[in-house]
């Protein structure tokens, strides 16, 4: 098990965006350019399986696109209506590639309509038709929540590629879809073909595979010099490189952080020279990590859904620290008893643990933390999510991933929502439902306490730093 399964428990519950994310510091800035309405796929974030990680390495040159692409009235309506940003912006300059690549199963006919690829992002747009098909089969039960499934696979193995598929939307000929991946870690190869395979559509099942041919359009790489750091110096961003796209812009960078600091995270908010925010869409992509004269030295990587101006003079970037920890694991004792962080001196004081009727119950004070500094949301999230983990399953030694990796499907009891008793004491419990009360044993069980959500809610500001961008 890893810790992608426990993230993922959490990132469906509902939680107000505003506490999940930190404040936004610079928000009056106003733009001074007209731009492009941006947009975001309409539908749920995917990890998927994909050979594409394996294969992905440089150039592929088609003929260009003209300007009868962008009068085709399928895709106007697909890039209109369901795809992201990078895809509108690529299609609105002429720059993905019209396609018809068709599969059929079960009387059902895919075809790939268009490919489009900008510094490492990919993606296509489909069209699926079939008299059997119908929409309201995207509400049952078995049918995934875009009305498709799939995979990537090259014949060998499938590894994993993060992406994002629009859920399918109905026309008059039928349906239509889109699909987008980021591959962070290099360029696609000079005859890169994305192998994927499509299992269902709308509860159909079958199989239809493709390969389908993805243009390179090149980037430009600009090396840059910018340096900032916290007050006390103990981060630091060092800017290395900037790659522009024709709808994208990616930087390259280095992060230096305390040796506690190696899952902390540092987000950055950038804007250009006339104070227009770049779209974030993958920022803080660890490439390397490297322990030095007592510090963590991490190579970083943040891709962004907008592109660089050619006008443009220079970038503002805006660097904030959010400190992590892994939960802080502690047997159940003879109350009262603390459990403390390691890290950020933060503690609860257990008053009294209770097994009651198909409920065990933890009732707790929380303890050096500035009640001030905090929303009611963010302790509340703190309350829900402490867990109860089997104590034989605990690895005494490891760092956090090791002890998920060791986590079997039944290691941890997660907790119901937590219960305010007292907001001015910071006085909660929280509440676990057991499945089988008659077998369980308080004895057997430790603690998992998430302390590091006030560390992450407790962001380090850098000072903006000004990164000139070379002479055209």
């Amino acid at each position: 098990m890893k810790k992608e399964w426990f993230d993922q428990y959490w990132n469906d519950m509902e939680v107000p965006q505003e506490e999940l994310n930190q404040a936004i510091k610079n928000g009056i800035r106003s733009g001074k350019r007209s731009k492009r309405k941006r947009k975001r796929l309409k539908s749920t974030t995917i990890i998927t399986s994909a050979a594409a990680s394996l294969i992905l390495a440089s150039g592929l040159f088609f003929s260009p696109v003209t300007e009868v692409l962008a009068k085709v009235p399928l895709l106007n309506l697909i890039y209109e209506d369901i795809t992201t940003t990078v895809g509108s912006e690529l299609f609105a300059s002429n720059l993905v590639t019209e396609l018809d690549e068709k599969a059929t199963d079960n009387g059902v006919n895919i075809t790939i309509t268009s490919a489009y690829y900008d510094n490492n992002v990919l993606g296509f747009t489909f069209k699926v038709e079939g008299d059997q098909l119908s929409i309201k089969n995207m509400d049952k039960g078995n049918s995934s929540a875009s009305g498709y499934g799939y995979y990537l696979f090259d014949g060998e193995e499938q590894n994993q590629l993060s992406g994002s598929g629009s859920g399918l939307k109905e026309t008059d000929d039928g349906f239509i879809g889109a699909m987008e991946f980021y591959q962070p870690d290099q360029s696609i190869a000079s005859d890169f073909t994305l192998p994927i395979t499509f299992t269902s559509i709308l509860g159909e099942k079958g199989t239809w595979r493709f390969d389908i041919p993805i243009e390179k359009r090149p980037a430009e790489k600009v090396m840059v010099e910018g340096e900032t750091r916290t007050k006390d110096g103990s981060y630091s961003l060092i800017m290395n490189s900037i790659t522009k796209g024709k709808a994208t812009t990616i930087l390259d960078y280095k992060t230096i952080r305390p040796k506690g600091g190696k899952d902390d995270h540092i987000n950055i908010d950038v804007f250009d020279d006339d104070g227009n925010r770049l779209s974030k869409r993958n920022i803080g992509k660890t490439v390397s990590i490297e322990e030095k004269s007592g510090t963590i030295q991490v190579q970083e990587h943040s891709l962004f859904t907008s592109a660089i101006d050619a006008n443009d003079d220079y970038l503002m970037i805006y660097p904030e620290v959010s400190r992590d920890e892994f939960d802080t694991i502690h047997a159940i004792q003879d109350t009262p008893f603390e459990v403390e962080s390691s890290r950020f001196g933060y503690k609860i004081v257990v008053n009294k643990v209770l097994k009651q009727d198909q409920q065990f119950i933890i009732d707790y004070y929380i303890k050096n933390v500035d009640s001030e500094s905090y929303k009611k949301d963010i302790f509340q999230n703190f309350a829900d999510q402490i867990k109860l983990i089997r104590s034989e399953d605990v690895i005494s030694n490891g760092d956090g991933q090791d002890q998920y990796e060791a986590l079997k499907e039944d290691s941890l009891i997660l907790g119901k929502k937590g219960k305010l008793i007292n907001q001015e004491k910071l006085h909660f419990q929280s509440r676990f439902e057991l499945d089988k009360p008659e077998k369980f044993t308080i004895n057997d069980y430790s603690l998992m306490v998430p302390f590091g959500i006030f560390g992450m809610n407790d962001s380090i500001e850098m000072k903006p730093v000004k990164v000139d961008l070379p002479n055209h």
